[in-house]
């Protein structure tokens, strides 16, 4: 009798381990979320219905089992200590048969929830959670590893701190870090916390339902006449505005009317207005605009692709009095196109070309990426982020480096110095490097660190210019051109930096390479980008990686962000910088993706403000 007891105690010890431990990845909608908030109370007449009988039944139900049974009945001091966190916490429902099934199976909550293991990933809010595994908007002090006992699963609620009023999560609001989730009460007709979801802001509704404006409000004739940040625009007849246009080269189809808000030199960015502002001389006004997948030209002919076309003269963009030295003769290395040598991996992206956070990378060969630029923290002493050198004068990284609330990001000219030139990561490369001092910070003053990064740029002014050697030489900007041949599905580009080798959620410098690393990776079709997070991604994103289903791997990481996508165009062998390495959900996770900020959709934003603050 003994035996057999024993026997019937271990198999049902074992049922309900493995069902506590073992659960499939679907994802639960908030629609989901709230069918299961909304159910009443159920009886379940599962496993245990089938395995608890006679003596086992008054042993483990009407009387609480010890320690001592469920290990030797489990024989793992690992999994008996996650038996028995469940075990007991639902051990005062004892007399309860339905209430205690449920808790065991972790589909509801009792007392503080340290039993639930269920599916819920919206907040109390109707918030959507964060994956446990990211970063992104938070960096979480609860995490797989910190926690590895917690079952902490893909964005679903838990409760790792004892937080009294249950379960909880990190949100995907960057504004809200962490809020409690309504989960079902076992044996209780009530949730933890009163499910309350907000509803939308009332400027987004209208948004949304309004029509949107086409070619970015290139032949916008309304009446707008304020700023994205409540400046009132000036009349493009006063005396202001006549010296701050002076010899701009504005459509002449384009009526300037008042102080309406009006796009005269086809921004990318929309439609603006000059303003009286102590600090800056335009900003731009806010509309709705249409989607334009200029960056996925994929009906491109055969013959533009990749550069195959001929390619004239190479045209600067920028005023040299503004930009500095370095456009004329951008994007062809000292050590490499110059010599007629290529690198050892540039060939791969030619290929690509041909056919149709650096993680998995390889060392970058010394001088491949002369334009690289490495963001320093003076005190204490760290890398922050990548960067790039577009000129002897300016570098241009990603704004959430700079300013990212969530992060307790904010840094100005004297927090920050940049190292141009670099290697090795680890020590000074005396006769090869160069330490330069910052003396001015632009973020793009419609950067959306609150929602998505939209707009994700920054642009450091050096306090002198830099000599260009070997191992310090500018990067290409993008033209139309550029964007229409290269920037394909399936043609690859180059992300370099010193950022984690592996996701690490540990402190210190232990996944950082010593020296620069470089991947070439795919860009891929915008509508999978999109279906492959939950996060808004606009035109002025696009997002490259290898699908689960390739034996090829790699992504940026952390302490890459800011650092250039670069693409060789093969025509007249320059190196052209298309993207900002800006966010991802993790680091090289089978199904998610890198995004990069379109640089070209910004590129009259940088020529106005270079004009402005170059001088």
């Amino acid at each position: 009798m003994g035996q057999d007891r024993t026997r019937m105690l271990k198999t049902l010890l074992l049922a309900a381990f493995f069902h506590l431990t073992l659960s499939d990845s679907v994802f639960l909608e908030q629609k989901e979320a709230l069918a299961l908030l909304k159910r009443s109370r159920r009886a379940n007449r599962g496993f245990m219905e089938e395995i608890l009988k006679g003596n086992l039944e008054r042993e483990c139900l009407e009387e609480n089992c010890n320690y001592e049974e469920a290990r030797e009945a489990l024989e793992s001091n690992e999994k008996t200590d996650i038996f028995w966190a469940q075990y007991t916490a639902c051990s005062t429902l004892v007399n309860k048969r339905p209430a205690l099934e449920e808790c065991m199976k972790g589909s509801c909550v009792q007392e503080i929830g340290q039993n639930y293991r269920g599916k819920i990933s919206v907040t109390k809010s109707g918030t959507e959670c964060q994956f446990w595994s990211s970063k992104f908007p938070h960096k979480p002090e609860f995490n797989v590893t910190t926690h590895p006992d917690a079952n902490l699963t893909e964005n679903y609620c838990r409760n790792p701190n004892n937080n009294s009023q249950g379960p909880w999560c990190y949100t995907r609001n960057p504004a809200v870090q962490v809020e409690e989730c309504a989960i079902p009460v076992c044996g209780e007709n009530r949730t933890t916390v009163p499910f309350s979801p907000t509803p939308p802001r009332m400027q987004e509704t209208t948004q949304q339902q309004e029509e949107c404006v086409r070619d970015e409000g290139l032949l916008y004739s309304g009446t707008l006449s304020v700023t994205i940040s409540g400046e009132r625009c000036l009349p493009w007849a006063s005396e202001k505005v006549r010296q701050l246009s002076y010899r701009k080269n504005f459509l002449e189809d384009v009526s300037l009317v008042e102080n309406y808000c009006r796009n005269p030199d086809h921004d990318k960015e929309g439609v603006w207005c000059y303003v009286d502002h102590p600090t800056i001389s335009f900003n731009y006004c806010n509309l709705n605009y249409c989607e334009n997948d200029l960056s996925y030209a994929d009906d491109i002919a055969e013959d533009q692709r990749a550069g195959r076309t001929t390619v004239q003269q190479h045209e600067t963009f920028f005023d040299p009095k503004t930009f500095g030295e370095g456009e004329a003769d951008c994007g062809i290395r000292p050590l490499f196109e110059k010599k007629k040598i290529s690198d050892s991996t540039e060939n791969e992206l030619l290929e690509s070309y041909l056919q149709g956070r650096i993680v998995k990378g390889v060392d970058a060969d010394v001088g491949s990426a002369p334009w690289q630029v490495m963001l320093f923290k003076k005190k204490p002493q760290e890398l922050v982020c990548g960067a790039s050198l577009i000129s002897n004068r300016w570098v241009l990284t990603a704004a959430h480096c700079i300013f990212y609330p969530p992060w307790d990001k904010n840094y100005t000219t004297d927090d920050l110095l940049v190292r141009i030139g670099k290697h090795n990561r680890k020590r000074y490369e005396q006769g090869k490097e160069k330490i330069v001092f910052l003396d001015k910070i632009i973020t793009h003053p419609k950067y959306n660190w609150m929602v998505n990064l939209d707009r994700d740029i920054a642009l450091l002014r050096l306090a002198k210019p830099v000599a260009f050697s070997d191992y310090i030489y500018p990067v290409c900007l993008p033209t139309k051109e550029v964007v229409q041949s290269l920037l394909l599905t399936g043609y690859k580009g180059r992300v370099s930096g010193w950022g984690n080798l592996f996701d690490t959620w540990g402190p210190g410098s232990q996944a950082l390479p010593d020296v620069l690393q470089q991947v070439n990776l795919p860009i891929v079709n915008r509508e999978i980008c999109k279906a492959s997070t939950k996060i808004k991604i606009t035109d002025n994103m696009f997002c490259a990686g290898y699908s689960p289903e390739e034996s090829r791997r790699g992504d940026a990481c952390e302490g890459d962000s800011g650092g250039p996508f670069v693409m060789k165009r093969p025509a007249d062998e320059r190196w052209f910088q298309v993207g900002i390495v800006s966010w991802g959900e993790g680091c090289d996770r089978d199904g998610k993706y890198g995004f990069y900020t379109h640089l070209f959709r910004l590129k009259k934003w940088m020529q106005k403000t270079i004009e402005k603050y170059g001088r």
